[in-house]
């Protein structure tokens, strides 16, 4: 997950870099990658942090840290990939076609942390791109205002999976800020993950696939989640924007390929497409095309094996999400 963190903290607030030191353990123990803006204290601290645990995992900060900066001022870090912006001002509307600034492109959420006045452009350019924007309101700042205007518009602005009372949470007293730091990196991750689970398989009259299509909708329900299989809920109409829809709109996908048809093989090339996470999985003795030899299957040969094996998948997929 892309994780943009936006706004600004007074660098000797003692509570604030508990805070960011938290969030900074919790985005790499989780995986997720860190977007910035290379320009004030904030992204210098959190990128030193979150550049510090890379370290001692012995593993590539560049995969964890991306940094957009602009032309008019120098980067105030090194660590990891630090890209040239092509827009020049935020504050700006005069950009060509109206283009969303690259870190507010990439972000599948935004979490804003105090801030001042180009903290709400920021907030404003989010709403544009419809991504999920999370306000914490504990150190105050552009924040606070940014939470007030989600809130009081949350049924109709909400872009997030989140409902009122998880929402909530991001207004919360600074009591024990390391605590916040956790809850909301998994807010962060609930707040983009759907319930939904979509489920490629081959569209069969045999009853054998109707027993492994309600395999993975009991797995799905008993981890919290919701099993989606076209057939079972297409409307009228076209079923292919209802493939597209179900694929873009699932937290992840469950593919069964042990009889290879073509419909089967178009869903998974439109969840590759989409960098949906795949549970991939065959019956024992199915052999493999080529082209997804290379995906690391889950082999079964009985319902009671599979069903074991798929909720054990779906148990590491949410776990990186807080779930």
């Amino acid at each position: 997950m892309n994780i943009l963190l936006l706004g600004g903290i007074d660098p000797n607030d003692d509570k604030a870099l508990k805070f960011l030191s938290t969030f900074a353990h919790e985005l790499v123990e989780r995986g997720h990658r860190l977007l910035g803006g290379c320009r004030n204290d904030m992204d210098r601290i959190i990128a030193e942090q979150v550049n510090e645990r890379v370290a001692k995992k012995g593993l590539n900060t560049a995969e964890f840290i991306t940094s957009y900066v602009g032309s008019d001022k120098p980067p105030i870090h090194q660590f990891g990939r630090i890209i040239r912006s092509r827009i020049h001002s935020w504050t700006s509307l005069a950009s060509p076609g109206l283009e969303v600034p690259e870190t507010i492109q990439e972000a599948d959420v935004v979490i804003i942390l105090s801030g001042r006045e180009g903290t709400k452009c920021a907030a404003n350019w989010a709403r544009i791109a419809r991504k999920p924007i999370l306000p914490l309101t504990i150190f105050g700042g552009a924040a606070m205002e940014i939470f007030e205007e989600e809130i009081s518009q949350f049924e109709i602005r909400n872009r997030t999976f989140l409902d009122r009372k998880e929402y909530e949470m991001l207004n919360q007293f600074a009591l024990d800020v390391e605590q916040i730091a956790k809850d909301t990196i998994g807010l962060a991750a609930r707040a983009v993950l759907s319930n939904d689970v979509f489920i490629i398989m081959s569209f069969s009259d045999n009853a054998k696939w109707d027993d492994v299509a309600d395999t993975f909708h009991q797995a799905c329900e008993e981890m919290g989640f919701n099993a989606i299989r076209v057939d079972e809920t297409v409307a009228t109409g076209r079923i292919v924007p209802e493939i597209i829809d179900g694929i873009k709109n699932s937290s992840f996908v469950i593919a069964d390929v042990s009889e290879p048809k073509p419909n089967v093989f178009y869903e998974l090339g439109l969840a590759q497409g989409y960098n949906k996470q795949i549970i991939l999985t065959a019956q024992k003795g199915t052999d493999l095309p080529f082209d997804i030899n290379d995906m690391p299957a889950t082999f079964w040969e009985g319902q009671k094996e599979l069903k074991t094996k798929v909720k054990e998948k779906i148990k590491l997929i949410a776990s990186k999400f807080g779930r």
